[in-house]
């Protein structure tokens, strides 16, 4: 169980793919649907694909959690790290005096089973595996975040949204000082001299915990990334 008072562990999971909760319309969303439901045939393709899946890929997260504050407007700070995590973000976790750092990823299994389906050169697969990727990634993170929220409530403690580097502002780079929280390639996932991680699939952040957080709306109307899947207003074509 986590308790904030312990010597800040790693804490390490992995997580039985049928636990995963797939969201059918944040998938249908990024296949560029809309608020429409694919046509049968589509369909029982996406089932078969998450068949494969199941049998292939091993996700699993990790996490520390480390003491924390808001320094200014623009960066937080996390144990002796600090982060330009820009306004946006420094904002949503004023509140917070401690930090989960995590990473999750949906594991190599989905990498190599993504790159026979790149080799056999069909597009409509090929589209399909990407959007199927991003989305177990996040479901990754939903069972990890899920299972913290429990834990941190039972103390009477609350958490925030995740955030990620690359999102509202934090730059990108910034993953290089999150990954300094964990031994070299801890769950699996390295990260790129260009801050891409691999396994492709994998997604990296923090949490905020403290007594008088709140999870706030993602603040979607003053971010500049279009490309955002939290902005579900640019994924609806």
């Amino acid at each position: 169980m986590i308790n904030i008072s312990d010597n800040y562990g790693i804490f390490h999971t992995i997580i039985p793919f049928g636990d995963l909760k797939i969201d059918r319309q944040e998938l249908y969303l990024l296949m560029g649907y809309g608020h429409q439901v694919p046509d049968k045939p589509y369909i029982e393709q996406i089932d078969k694909m998450l068949d494969e899946l199941a049998d292939c890929c091993t996700p699993e997260y990790g996490y520390v959690v480390q003491p924390g504050k808001r320094l200014n407007s623009e960066n937080l700070q996390i144990a002796e790290t600090i982060l330009q995590s820009g306004k946006i973000i420094t904002s949503s976790l004023r509140e917070a005096d401690h930090f989960v750092v995590f990473i999750a990823t949906v594991g190599k299994g989905f990498d190599a089973w993504n790159r026979k389906i790149q080799q056999d050169d069909d597009m409509v697969r090929a589209f399909f595996a990407d959007s199927l990727g991003s989305v177990l990634a996040e479901a990754c993170v939903a069972v990890m975040q899920e299972r913290i929220e429990r834990e941190i409530m039972e103390q009477g403690l609350f958490v925030s949204n995740c955030y990620s580097p690359g999102y509202c502002d934090w730059p990108l780079v910034e993953q290089k000082k999150l990954f300094a929280f964990f031994p070299e390639q801890y769950c699996g996932v390295n990260l790129t001299e260009s801050c891409l991680m691999v396994p492709i699939k994998s997604v990296s952040g923090i949490i905020g915990i403290g007594r008088n957080v709140k999870k706030r709306l993602y603040s979607c109307e003053v971010c500049t990334m279009t490309t955002c899947v939290k902005n579900r207003k640019n994924l609806t074509f």
